[in-house]
């Protein structure tokens, strides 16, 4: 049985149609960006033989993900496959919870397979210097969440992942809404 999701996104005067698939028989999730009936892209990622269970799950993640980067104008971005690296901090999402504070969401990848119990830390770099908010590891679907507090302007914010020794960074830059 083939589960999924579909979602269609206006920007601009360009409709784009966003579907995920969980191909339980290759072992993949499958996402495809189409406008006017035509794929202008996807994205494959590979599931783990633990992860089955929890595939809905990843789906969901991907699919929200991609979602986002259509609206936020960055589809090429997550279109290009960057999950085979020997080990991957993917972003997910985030979720305002009050005016000082969000839930911040990530995946971690090793070639290419969504892993549990890697360390997830994430430290904002800013001018007073740096800090370190929260250290959290993967679900059993490779995902961590996080809340962190907000800081006023423009930072970068540091998301570091461990695993087996290994480690990988990934800076983003986050604007403040009144910078």
């Amino acid at each position: 049985m083939i589960f999924g999701f579909n979602t269609d996104i206006k920007v601009r005067d360009t409709v784009y149609h966003v579907q995920t698939e969980v191909r339980e028989q290759e072992q993949r999730l499958e996402s495809q960006v189409f406008i006017s009936g035509r794929c202008i892209g996807k994205r494959s990622t590979p599931l783990s033989s633990n992860a089955t269970e929890g595939a809905q799950e990843l789906a969901r993640a991907q699919h929200r993900w991609i979602v986002d980067a259509v609206r936020e104008g960055f589809v090429d971005d997550v279109l290009n496959q960057e999950t085979t690296e020997e080990l991957a901090v993917q972003f997910l999402n985030s979720q305002r919870i009050s005016a000082a504070e969000a839930l911040l969401r990530f995946r971690v990848f090793s070639r290419g397979f969504a892993v549990a119990s890697a360390r997830v830390e994430a430290r904002w770099e800013a001018e007073f210097g740096s800090a370190l908010f929260k250290s959290t590891p993967t679900n059993q679907t490779g995902v961590a969440e996080m809340r962190l507090a907000l800081i006023d302007g423009a930072s970068e914010l540091e998301v570091r992942a461990y695993l087996e020794g290994r480690e990988t960074v990934r800076r983003f830059l986050v604007k403040s809404a009144g910078s």
